[in-house]
């Protein structure tokens, strides 16, 4: 069997110089195969770097998640224990005659009806209108309950 270049040569159609730089330029260049690795490993390192950033934004999301929970369950605590200070220490009188006026969080005015008595209290600082949580209206509480209230959430206490 003769290859394509001897049939080539037999006919006449290539010289042997010419067969002779054909078949040169057939071969490859030794440092072709060096690139494609240093191609390959090029493209490795690039999808690792992607792949890394990408791990460094999903754990950066994850800890942002993370302190959203701690953050959202620090605050149920308070509200919750705001609740249990609240409940605990409440002034319980059926509502009296004296309007009290004080101003809410969101700005407005708000009043509640009590008696005489704790009207003064309120005015003497020894009583304190606070925020009962869950519930829309507002608690008379006593001074000390309402230094405690006031270390759990300073913006329960109104007046």
């Amino acid at each position: 069997m003769q290859n394509l270049r001897d049939k080539l040569l037999k006919a006449g159609l290539v010289t042997e110089k010419q067969a002779k730089e054909a078949e040169r330029g057939q071969k490859k260049p030794a440092g072709t195969v060096k690139q494609k690795q240093e191609a390959v490993s090029e493209e490795e390192q690039q999808r690792r770097q992607a792949f890394a950033q990408r791990e460094a934004e999903l754990a950066e999301e994850r800890r942002k998640e993370a302190a959203k929970k701690a953050e959202a369950r620090q605050q149920s605590e308070r509200a919750h224990r705001l609740r249990q200070l609240v409940e605990a220490s409440r002034v319980r009188e059926a509502p009296g005659d004296v309007h009290f006026h004080f101003v809410k969080r969101s700005g407005k005015i708000g009043r509640l009806a009590v008696s005489a008595e704790t009207a003064r209290l309120l005015e003497s600082g020894a009583a304190a209108v606070v925020e009962d949580p869950g519930n829309p209206e507002h608690a008379v509480v006593p001074g000390e309950a309402a230094k405690r209230i006031y270390e759990v959430d300073k913006q329960a206490v109104r007046f």
